[in-house]
């Protein structure tokens, strides 16, 4: 088991992903492929999508991915429906949801439609059994960071959350040459 680190007071080799689609997937895959000492566990509520990951016939195409989680997959690299266990096993939550437009209400047809990065955010609070950072990495508006701590704090016990964003810039086609 790794130190804890001295101020933030949680281990820093335990990775959980909330969301195994375009950017999930292969951000947390090459993640396990270039730190071998760092566990990472890709987590969704789509069983089809995980059996995928978890075989051959990866859920989505990405020229280099299937070599990169053939390469890492069941040695650093774990794909799960089970997100109360990750959640509470890792130290650094990844939120890589679907942030589609609005259909109805204010901003509909313009403004992302938030519902599913909030729901991450009431699962966290509900499964944490300790502090964790949080990172964002969704096609997210500004101050999503303040909209996800707002649900955190009305849900959470006595952990602590670090949020940080880290905007999502892969493009289909050379995301894992870009990562």
């Amino acid at each position: 088991m790794a130190d804890r680190h001295p101020l933030l007071g949680i281990r820093l080799d335990k990775i959980c992903c909330i969301g195994a689609g375009y950017v999930g997937g292969p951000t947390c895959a090459t993640i396990a492929q270039r730190c071998p000492h760092i566990q990472v566990t890709i987590v969704d509520l789509n069983e089809t999508r995980i059996r995928a990951w978890n075989s051959d016939e990866l859920p989505i195409y990405e020229p280099g991915l299937a070599q990169v989680v053939q390469d890492c997959r069941g040695r650093n690299l774990f794909f799960s429906t089970d997100v109360k266990k990750a959640v509470q096993e890792a130290d650094i939550i990844f939120v890589s949801v679907n942030t589609p437009t609005k259909t109805r209400g204010i901003g509909a047809g313009r403004a992302a439609d938030l519902r599913y990065v909030e729901s991450v955010g009431r699962t966290v609070a509900e499964y944490a059994n300790g502090n964790k950072i949080i990172i964002e990495k969704s096609t997210v508006p500004v101050k999503t960071a303040q909209a996800l701590t707002r649900v955190l704090e009305a849900n959470k016990g006595p952990q602590s959350y670090w949020i940080l964003s880290n905007p999502e810039f892969l493009a289909e086609g050379t995301a894992v040459k870009d990562l």
